[in-house]
């Protein structure tokens, strides 16, 4: 897990194992409609991305890098 590594500044391993989610999240975007008529699908895939978000700005900005 990235937090663990995280932890133990252990940044280039935690950035290894987010990097490794770059298909599962692409399939998530393809296959879900995050924006849900439902508002409690909506709200708990919001915090699923947040919660990615969060994890992936503690190792790097990732506003920053390329795509």
């Amino acid at each position: 897990m990235p937090g663990m590594r995280l932890k133990k500044g252990d940044y280039v391993t935690a950035l290894q194992i987010l990097a490794a989610l770059k298909t599962p999240v692409d399939a998530f975007f393809d296959q879900v409609m995050v924006n849900d008529e439902n508002e409690v699908l909506r709200r708990n895939r919001l915090a699923l991305l947040a919660a990615l978000q969060a994890t992936m700005n503690r190792v790097a900005d990732i506003s920053r890098l390329a795509a």
